[in-house]
């Protein structure tokens, strides 16, 4: 309990250390304005500039001792940063004393201690922010010297030399992990910047059990609830997609966590979504999945209307408004060919599809979710959805289709939700029951 309240109190250390910062910087502006633009009124300004800048610099000397105690930090990044502040605490009363008593010194002694108090609070201000954003936050960007590594990974001459841990995984942590759990910055003693550095855990222990990704705390931790205090990343940070959820998660369990296990290993799904994201050499770099604006453009003539999902994967969302179809949905179905492997979800209800079309949507290859309800579609053109291995939701509300088109929908292992409403089918038959105790949510009803 005493803990957390000096955990509490000392996190408004980032907040106070603002203060004395600008305290004792405005202090020398108004020192120099003093001396350069002899104006000897200024000096009681300055003993006031300097004061609150060195009483707001004791205070957040001691919201920042106080926010130490909660661990997480490099110790010798630690040890600097702290006794630099106290330093600077120092320094900034020392300074204060000699201005207010400037006639029973030197001026010269005077700027020298001004120059001191300054040079101290620059070398606090850095290892603080080497703490809060790693020790190359200042140099990271510079125009000179080595640039920061890519955090997409290194260079890769084809896919196939991709190494799941190495080439997909950490750029994943360095984006969205290493913040928290780098050199300079240990939060709970983990360290993720390696796999070297994995194996050694935290402060709970180990951070995965190769082949058991249930009892892999890190896995535990990225797929709590949001507001759970263990949920990680923390703080408000940006956290892991469900694609990379996934793929740790293929990376322990079925690639036993090790490091140099093959890309070309892993499903094809994974596969499918590490491609775009990997760093390969020349024009055959994969940077992100192209969005034909101008096609999309053209597609919104013809009366579909069309939402992109995600640009980062290209994923869109495509529905064809009954009113537009006009009986040419065949014909229309046609355009929807260029970006089929772009198409997620995709709404075809009461635009008069036949069962033939359904040849056409089958090769929609990424969908997801589709809604086909209010057209004439028998059992024959179900058949053809079969193939569709990612689909998660099915609508064949008043549709034609009997229990006979139920066994080619039972191939779909990935389907999650069919709606069967206004069809023949009862909803007690066995084939029903069957798909209800297998997980899937079938809906007879609005």
């Amino acid at each position: 309990m005493i803990q957390d309240l000096i955990t509490f109190i000392g996190r408004f250390h980032p907040l106070w250390v603002h203060l004395p910062i600008g305290f004792l910087i405005i202090a020398v502006f108004f020192k120099a304005y003093e001396v350069f633009g002899k104006r000897p009124a200024m000096q009681e300004a300055v003993n006031f500039s300097l004061l609150l800048g060195t009483i707001s610099a004791l205070i957040a000397a001691v919201l920042g001792f106080m926010l130490s105690q909660s661990g997480g930090y490099e110790d010798d990044l630690l040890d600097i940063h702290l006794v630099a502040g106290w330093t600077t605490v120092i320094i900034s009363g020392i300074a204060w004393w000699v201005n207010k008593n400037e006639p029973r010194f030197s001026k010269k002694l005077n700027y020298i201690v001004l120059g001191f108090m300054i040079l101290a609070l620059s070398v606090t201000g850095h290892f603080g922010g080497s703490l809060t954003h790693g020790e190359d936050y200042l140099t990271a960007f510079a125009p000179f010297g080595e640039k920061q590594k890519e955090t997409k990974g290194r260079v890769l001459a084809k896919v196939e030399d991709a190494e799941v841990f190495t080439d997909v995984i950490q750029p994943v942590f360095r984006s969205k992990c290493q913040s928290c759990h780098r050199p300079g910055k240990t939060k709970g003693d983990l360290n993720l910047v390696s796999y070297e550095t994995m194996l050694k855990g935290g402060e709970n222990g180990p951070v995965f059990i190769a082949a058991d990704a249930e009892k892999s705390e890190l896995i535990r931790r990225v797929t709590l609830p949001y507001d759970h205090d263990d949920f990680m990343p923390a703080e408000g940070k940006k956290p892991l997609t469900e694609e990379e959820i996934q793929i740790l998660i293929w990376w322990i369990a079925m690639g036993k966590a090790d490091p140099k296990v093959s890309l070309m290993a892993a499903d094809e799904e994974i596969i499918a979504w590490a491609k775009p994201r990997l760093n390969i050499l020349g024009g055959e770099k994969m940077i992100a999945v192209s969005i034909d604006t101008v096609h999309l453009k053209a597609l919104e003539k013809m009366g579909f209307r069309v939402r992109v999902l995600s640009h980062e994967s290209g994923a869109l969302d495509v529905v064809l408004p009954s009113d537009a179809a006009k009986n040419q949905a065949s014909e229309l179905l046609k355009a929807l060919l260029p970006i089929k492997d772009q198409i997620y979800w995709l709404s075809l209800a009461g635009t008069g599809v036949q069962d033939a079309d359904l040849n056409q949507v089958a090769q929609f290859s990424n969908l997801q979710r589709l809604r086909i309800e209010n057209n004439p579609i028998s059992d024959s053109g179900i058949s053809s959805l079969k193939i569709l291995s990612k689909l998660e939701s099915l609508n064949l509300n008043g549709t034609k289709v009997s229990e006979s088109g139920l066994e080619a929908l039972s191939e779909i292992h990935s389907l999650k939700s069919l709606y069967l409403w206004n069809t023949v089918i009862d909803s007690k038959v066995a084939k029903v029951e069957k798909m209800k105790a297998e997980g899937v949510k079938v809906v007879f009803g609005n």
